[in-house]
C-alpha cells in the first residue's frame, strides 16, 4: 500500500491553504484507490481532525529535526524517514505547492517499481524532475563521513540534485535517508547559501548508492517560483470553501498558463505598488 504524505509545521495560513489545494486534487486523482492512503504529519493535529487522513502529530520532534530551527527543511527528510520506519510501506512525500493531474497515481506507482540497473534490480526513488549538476560550486573540497555510505567529498564534476517537491520511496531506502540526514547535518552551519540542502542532500544519496531515480512531471505541477506562487494564491482564494473542512473539489483546476501567470502578476505588481509605502 503507498503512503502519501504531506507536511505542515509552523502554522502559516497561506501554506496551509496550498496544502488543502493539493490535497484535495490528490484525493479526486485517488478515488476509491484501495493500495494508497493520506497521512499529514503535522504540529497542529487538531486541525485536521475532520478530514480523511491519517493525522500524525510531529509537535514533539519539530525542535529536534530542524536541529533547533537552523534548518527548517530538514523536517521533509526525518519526516519521509519516520513514516518509513512507521509503517514499514512505500511512501510518496508531496509538497504543499503542488497540483496532482490525472494519471498521477498511476504514474507514481509504476515508478517506484524495482528496475535493473547494471543487471542488478533496484528499487526505484521517485523525485520531481532534474534539476542541475554541480549544484554548490563553493562546496568544492568539502568532505564528511556518512553512516552507511563512509567517506564522502563534493564532486564538482559529478554531483548533481534533483527537485523534491515529490520523494517516493520504499522501506529499502531507509539507509538512503539516514544518510541524506547525516550530510545535511555535516553542512548545515552553511545552510545560509544553500537553501535546498535537502534535496542537494537527498540526490546525493541516492547518485552515490546508484539508485535509479524516476521523474515525475508530467501528472505533478510544482509551482514553488515566486510569480507562480501569487498566481495560485488567488486561484486558491477564488475556487476553495472559506470552511476549512469543506474539501469539495473546485469546479475548474488551475491550469497554470504563462500568460495568466504574466498577467496576473502584472495585475498584482500594479495594485500592490505602493503597499510598502502605506504601512
Amino acid at each position: 500500500m503507498l503512503h502519501y504524505l504531506y507536511l505542515d509545521y509552523g502554522g502559516l495560513a497561506k501554506y496551509r491553504r496550498e496544502l488543502k489545494y493539493s490535497l484535495i486534487s490528490l484525493g479526486q486523482e485517488m478515488g476509491a484507490q484501495p493500495d494508497a492512503r493520506i497521512a499529514v504529519y503535522t504540529d497542529a493535529p487538531g486541525l485536521y481532525a475532520n478530514w480523511p487522513v491519517e493525522v500524525v502529530d510531529i509537535g514533539p520532534y519539530v525542535q529536534d529535526w530542524s536541529r533547533g530551527g537552523l534548518y527548517p527543511h530538514r523536517i521533509k527528510p526525518a519526516v519521509v524517514l519516520a513514516a518509513l520506519t512507521r509503517v514499514a510501506a512505500p511512501g510518496c512525500f508531496v509538497d504543499s505547492d503542488t497540483i496532482i493531474r490525472p494519471g498521477f497515481h498511476a504514474e507514481v506507482t509504476t515508478k517506484m517499481a524495482p528496475q535493473e540497473v547494471w543487471s542488478v534490480t533496484k528499487t526505484a526513488l521517485a523525485m520531481n524532475r532534474f534539476e542541475l549538476m554541480n549544484p554548490f560550486p563553493p562546496l568544492k573540497g568539502f568532505r564528511t563521513v556518512l553512516p552507511h555510505l563512509g567517506r564522502y567529498r563534493y564532486d564538482r564534476a559529478g554531483s548533481w540534485m534533483f527537485n523534491s517537491g515529490l520523494i517516493g520511496v520504499s522501506p529499502v531506502h531507509v539507509p538512503i535517508l539516514e544518510d541524506t540526514l547525516a550530510l545535511i547535518d555535516a553542512l548545515i552551519g552553511r545552510a545560509r547559501k544553500f537553501p535546498t540542502l535537502e534535496q542537494f542532500a537527498l540526490s546525493e544519496a541516492v547518485r552515490l548508492n546508484q539508485i535509479p531515480v524516476a521523474e515525475v512531471r508530467d501528472t505533478f505541477v510544482h509551482y514553488w517560483q515566486g510569480r507562480r506562487r501569487i498566481y495560485m494564491a488567488n486561484e486558491i482564494e477564488k475556487s476553495l470553501s472559506p470552511d476549512w473542512d469543506d474539501l469539495t473539489p473546485p469546479k475548474q483546476w488551475a491550469q497554470m498558463n504563462y500568460w495568466a501567470v504574466r498577467a496576473y502578476n502584472y495585475w498584482y505588481g500594479v495594485t500592490h505598488m505602493f503597499e510598502g509605502w502605506r504601512r
